[in-house]
């Protein structure tokens, strides 16, 4: 089960118990000073300045950081405009030391400039609340390459210590090359820059674990709440488009969810 939350995800968040996720994924409008339009949905991304944006999001971390448990993690979705900026802050307000990752989503699709090097990939902050945290590395492996000598006969090093393969396959690298929802895809709801559940369910699976609290503070689409659903966690989702709110609890009304509406306020339907 989990709660929809439709308003300003920051007043939203200030009314949730601290301490209470074990995972949040924040995929928030990335500073492109641009419209972002689907067939589904609209939202506005624009912003006079970088200052602006840091300014608006920076409250919006320290409550994700205040949210999570002891044990708990931040994956922030973000690309080349503003990730730099959001990785000092995230510095500051986690401390370097709790810095586990910067994932990099390559994908494929779209258009191909002829000024520069295709953009093709976002950048994912990954970082932990405490020293101890939820990391599920068998969850997340993948087969060996076909060609792998390592994978067919182990290895020996110089010390004559011996090292094997692991029985389900390697973990994942930090760079996941995973597509994104194309048009005919059975998943896609028409909502502006939705991301794949394959993306979602890999981080879910890596940091948390049934029956936890997943947290996603800009819902858009829904696909965190739903990948949740699907893997038996507890989830709670925040938008403050209607639109969002709308493609969100139809994709988890499909699933059979019991979907719990909320509002600024703490008022539940």
């Amino acid at each position: 089960m989990g709660r929809l939350y439709e308003g300003d995800n920051l007043v939203v968040m200030r009314e949730l118990e601290t301490g209470s996720a074990t995972l949040v994924y924040a995929d928030p409008p990335f500073g492109t000073n641009k419209d972002r339009r689907g067939t589904a949905g609209e939202y506005e991304d624009s912003w006079g300045h970088v200052r602006e944006y840091i300014t608006w999001l920076r409250p919006r971390l320290v409550e994700m950081c205040r949210l999570l448990r002891p044990d708990g993690t931040l994956y922030l979705h973000l690309d080349r405009r503003s990730v730099h900026h959001a990785r000092l802050l995230l510095d500051e307000l986690f401390g370097a030391r709790c810095f586990q990752n910067e994932i990099i989503w390559h994908y494929t699709g779209g258009g191909r400039g002829t000024l520069s090097f295709p953009h093709k990939h976002d950048n994912i902050l990954v970082y932990h609340k405490g020293e101890s945290y939820k990391f599920n590395a068998d969850a997340v492996r993948e087969p060996y390459a076909p060609t792998s000598g390592y994978a067919s006969s182990g290895i020996t090093a110089a010390s004559g210590k011996r090292y094997v393969p692991h029985p389900l396959g390697k973990v994942v690298d930090d760079v996941w090359k995973i597509p994104i929802v194309n048009p005919l895809s059975r998943e896609r709801t028409g909502y502006p820059t939705q991301k794949p559940e394959a993306l979602l369910e890999r981080i879910l699976l890596a940091s948390s674990d049934a029956g936890d609290l997943v947290l996603d503070p800009f819902s858009g689409s829904g696909t965190t709440a739903a990948v949740a659903q699907k893997l038996d966690r507890e989830w709670v989702a925040i938008d403050s488009n209607p639109e969002a709110i709308t493609a969100t609890r139809t994709r988890l009304e499909a699933l059979g969810a019991d979907v719990v509406m909320g509002r600024e306020g703490g008022q539940t339907t």
